[in-house]
Formats: C-alpha cells, sequence, structure tokens
C-alpha cells in the first residue's frame, strides 16, 4: 500500500477547531493511519501577535499522540508545525525567528484570509524568503487574488510552494475551485495535496482517494510526488522529532 505525508491536519486536540478530546484525536490517528499516511504533521490555527498560542500544551498533546501511536504499532512519524495566519505581527515574529515550521525545516505553512489582495501575499511570501524562511501558501485554491494566471506568475517569481486540499479536487467539491485546482495540477503548478483534516467526518483525512484519482489524471509518478509531503530541497534537515526520541 501507499504511504503518504501530510504536512497540514488539526489532530491535536484541545488547541483549535481540530480535535476536541483526547478520544478525538485518537480517531483521527487511527483514520490517518488507515489511509496510508505514514508522516503527518500537526498544524494548529496560530495567528501572530493576535492570540496567544499555548506551546507547552500543543507539546503535552502532540508527545500523547505519539505515545498512541506507539502503543498502536503505527510506524508513523508525527511532526510539530503551525498554520500560521498572516496578520500584522507576522513581520516581527519572522524577523525574530520566532514563526513555527514544519517540522525541523525552513518551510512555514502560511493562511491568508480569502480575501486577502495579491499584493498583500507577494509581500508576505517576499518577507519570509527575506528571513530564510520557504513560504508554503495553505489551500491556494481558496485565495481568489491567485486565479487567472497570479497563481504561475507568483511561482515564477519566489520560492513559495504551493498547497491544495485533498477535498477540493476531489467529485462534491465546489464546481470551478475543483477545475481550477485540476488546471494547476495538469500545469505543474502545485507541490503538495494535504487533507487540512480536522475530524473524522466532513473535513476527515482523504488522502488515499486523492492519490487514485491523481494517479489516474497525472500519472502515479506525479501522484506519488504530490501526496509525498515537501519536495526534497525544502526539507533539508528535517530529521524529525520520533527519529530523535529514539536516538536519545
Amino acid at each position: 500500500m501507499m504511504r503518504f505525508s501530510d504536512i497540514h491536519s488539526h489532530f491535536v486536540y484541545g488547541i483549535d477547531d481540530g480535535a476536541q478530546t483526547r478520544a478525538d484525536m485518537e480517531a483521527m490517528l487511527d483514520a490517518a493511519w488507515k489511509d496510508g499516511v505514514a508522516e503527518l504533521t500537526a498544524t494548529p490555527h496560530v495567528t501572530p501577535g493576535v492570540y496567544a498560542f499555548d506551546e507547552a500544551l500543543f507539546s503535552a498533546h502532540l508527545e500523547e499522540a505519539r505515545q498512541y501511536c506507539r502503543r498502536r504499532g503505527y510506524a508513523m512519524r508525527l511532526h510539530a508545525g503551525a498554520e500560521n495566519l498572516y496578520t500584522p505581527a507576522l513581520r516581527r515574529y519572522a524577523e525574530e525567528q520566532r514563526l513555527t515550521t514544519i517540522g525541523d525545516s525552513r518551510c512555514v505553512l502560511l493562511e491568508f484570509s480569502p480575501s486577502i489582495a495579491y499584493g498583500e501575499i507577494a509581500e508576505a511570501v517576499s518577507l519570509l524568503e527575506r528571513c530564510g524562511y520557504t513560504p508554503v501558501l495553505a489551500h491556494v485554491e481558496r485565495y481568489r487574488a491567485l486565479r487567472d494566471f497570479r497563481l504561475r506568475r507568483l511561482r515564477e517569481e519566489t520560492s513559495a510552494l504551493f498547497q491544495i486540499n485533498c477535498a477540493t479536487i476531489l467529485p462534491g467539491s465546489a464546481l470551478q475551485a475543483r477545475m481550477r485546482a485540476w488546471r494547476w495540477l495538469r500545469a505543474g503548478l502545485i507541490d503538495c495535496v494535504a487533507t487540512d483534516s480536522h475530524d473524522c467526518g466532513r473535513r476527515a483525512s482523504r488522502m488515499m482517494q486523492a492519490y487514485a484519482l491523481l494517479a489516474k489524471r497525472c500519472g502515479a509518478d506525479d501522484a506519488a510526488r504530490l501526496t509525498g509531503g515537501l519536495p526534497d530541497a525544502a526539507r533539508s534537515g528535517d530529521q524529525g522529532e520520533d527519529e530523535r526520541e529514539s536516538a536519545r
């Protein structure tokens, strides 16, 4: 069975609008493992400079998740990360090297308001690049400013990586968003597909379904690349928390 890397998930409980209880989290971990996920990054919503983020609670609950996976015998590596919302305070956090990255990489999962202007997206990307980060734009299909030629322009002019949600490319999603996502995929403009899972129901892990459809429409190689997480060059030095734990 194919094994996937999901860089965008809200499975750590009691942190945001994802899993609310330990039982919720364990059910999401069961579902991710059943869905073929071998690497899973916890990306709770973080709003720099606006809302306080309880790092100690997040770390403690993520460790509970790792212990649960070990008890269940899941060979699934869990990484710490965050989905950082673009705010005016982002500049200060970036310049002070305080943005939470995906694992030990220099990649920052970045979320915007759907109505944000293209200029602000480009400015945020440029800021992160100047501070030594690689921006990973979460669910790019949501931003009206990146429609038409602008996503291609941003790709050509910056180092930004683009993520779309599994659900967007599957039957049942909004037709226009689905068609746009497939155009981008066929044009090679998307770097990874992730679940953005929040529960085991409406926003569940659907990597296996996405992979099957990607393989059918884009070929097995592209499907494996898109469901394999960050490009290798972007995650250099990312040993992973589980490997460090086992090395101690």
